[in-house]
């Protein structure tokens, strides 16, 4: 066997092994565990700007949870120049089974940092429960399946969000998929395995005790969730958990054409260089090792013609992921549709690096954070 060739076994073995890691962690998030204590108060904090489209919506599935006693809906109106603030004083009027409040913000910086802030200001609750208004519930229980029963020191309970399942899947929308699930692996696998380093803003629940200020974190287009969780995992004091089964999840609205997807990619990435270092090699690994798989095959065709092996072996990398995102997509109960979408991730990675390159020579503009 030629040095290419075993260069490339080495990568392909190696990044079969990290990404079966994350997988089984992931599996383990799923395991039950025992409740302790009471149900506590929940504060539902979702910040808004012009995004009137998906208030019905979100507001008829708001309305239909099981709240636990002495929930608030906090709704933060930052700036929106659409019919969203009618909105918000129509539901005001309406009879509820929780309290509701809405506040108006003008001349924030971009970003929803300064009306996350100002949300986080307003709670009562014992947990602060963060989404989005283009998300929809998994079930009727998501409150408290994010927020009862974990000990003391758990200050952050990372969830799960999927892209809402769509009727007719598009390539946008099983890249988008795959994506999905990719994130998934990566920050719930390395959360069950004591590193966490994000989670979701569609779906997350911090204890309001344990909520850390925002001035220390650098401002990004993206991702002030994400600085909240390094913050709270670089305390000794405070544990970061996971809720993944179906009944906590959310799912989401995704962008419905290329370039939009495109522009929230650009913002999601433009948060990592903000990660600890730790956290950057970590995530660097596993787009390292594709990078020198595929150079590795290039020159193991060009320079000893080993065809036949080299596309045996990627092959193998490629059913490896499959298998991974079959298992995942099955025990967190993403639709049938999916279970096949892990074949896609050459594709994915060629967006991917596509995206990760566009950053370096297109910076994102901060008006359309």
């Amino acid at each position: 066997m030629n040095e290419w060739v075993a260069l490339l076994a080495a990568c392909i073995v190696a990044y079969a092994a990290y990404a079966a890691r994350l997988t089984r962690a992931c599996q383990r998030a799923l395991r039950p565990r025992a409740s302790h204590g009471e149900q506590p108060t929940v504060s539902v904090i979702v910040c808004i700007k012009d995004d009137a489209g998906h208030w019905p919506a979100w507001w008829a599935a708001m309305k239909g949870q099981q709240w636990p006693i002495g929930t608030e809906v906090i709704a933060i109106d930052d700036g929106s120049t659409d019919e969203l603030p009618a909105l918000l004083t129509r539901a005001a009027q309406e009879k509820i089974p929780f309290a509701f409040a809405h506040h108006r913000m003008d001349g924030t910086s971009p970003g929803k940092r300064d009306a996350l802030r100002f949300g986080v200001g307003q709670a009562t609750g014992e947990w602060l429960l963060l989404t989005d208004v283009d998300c929809l519930p998994a079930g009727p229980a998501w409150a408290t399946e994010m927020t009862n029963g974990w000990l003391d020191d758990v200050a952050a309970v990372l969830g799960v969000s999927w892209p809402q399942d769509q009727a007719s899947a598009t390539w946008l929308a099983r890249l988008q998929a795959l994506d999905a699930m990719y994130i998934t692996r990566s920050y719930v696998g390395w959360a069950e395995r004591g590193k966490p380093y994000m989670g979701v803003g569609r779906n997350l629940a911090i204890r309001r005790s344990a909520f850390p200020d925002f001035d220390p974190a650098p401002k990004t287009a993206s991702g002030d969730d994400d600085m909240v969780i390094q913050s709270l995992a670089s305390s000794p004091n405070a544990s970061i958990a996971v809720a993944a089964h179906r009944a906590a999840q959310m799912d989401a609205a995704m962008p419905s054409t290329w370039s939009d997807w495109l522009a929230q990619k650009r913002r999601h990435w433009s948060t990592a260089p903000h990660y600890k270092a730790a956290d950057q090699r970590r995530l660097a690994l596993p787009r390292l090792l594709r990078v020198l798989s595929l150079v590795a095959a290039v020159l193991a065709v060009v320079v000893h013609n080993s065809l036949w092996i080299t596309g045996g072996l990627l092959g193998c990398i490629w059913l490896s992921e499959l298998l991974n995102f079959r298992s995942i997509t099955k025990a967190y109960q993403a639709p049938d549709s999916w279970r096949n979408r892990g074949g896609l991730l050459p594709f994915w990675s060629a967006w991917s690096a596509w995206v990760a390159l566009s950053l370096m020579w297109k910076r994102q503009d901060k008006r359309k954070w």
